[in-house]
């Protein structure tokens, strides 16, 4: 201890706005740079705002193709059978005897959000509604479609 920083400055922040060093600078050329760096120029602020968000897509980019094999996107259309993930189970100790998902359950429409309403099979439109990553399609022994107005009532699909 006992040792106190030269500038009052985020090291990160000055990281940004400190250009490439390629070989050692004079002290004319230093103390601009230091100058600049406290002026924090609003173009040095947007280049770093750029910079963060540039990254930030990046590393989206990077996440779907390392798991471009496990990231499914089915958009369900109404009719259709899923089944649900049992959420509750997932903190519990004895998780291994519990029924990992749930249902068959019939899609009654999506949210502009991505979440689902469903309903049961026998018609009984449930209040909650269900986020896309918790569901997966049941695959039924007849390939017969199936009309949501078989298990709700129209009026009930607005």
């Amino acid at each position: 201890h006992g040792i106190e920083p030269l500038l009052p400055f985020d090291v990160l922040l000055a990281q940004f706005l400190f250009p490439d060093v390629t070989g050692k600078l004079s002290d004319a050329d230093l103390l601009y740079m230091r100058a600049r760096q406290l002026e924090r120029r609003d173009e040095d602020i947007a280049h770093l705002r750029q910079r963060v968000i540039d990254a930030r897509f990046k590393s989206i980019a990077d996440f779907e193709r390392r798991f471009a094999n496990t990231i499914h996107d089915y958009n369900f259309q109404p009719g259709a059978l899923v089944l649900v993930l049992n959420k509750k189970i997932e903190v519990g100790t004895n998780r291994k005897f519990r029924p990992r998902y749930f249902g068959p359950m019939v899609v009654v429409r999506r949210t502009k959000g991505g979440a689902y309403f469903l309903a049961e099979l026998n018609g009984v439109v449930s209040r909650l509604k269900f986020a896309a990553f918790r569901l997966i399609p049941y695959y039924p022994r007849s390939r017969k479609i199936l009309k949501v107005t078989e298990f709700v009532d129209p009026a009930d699909l607005a």
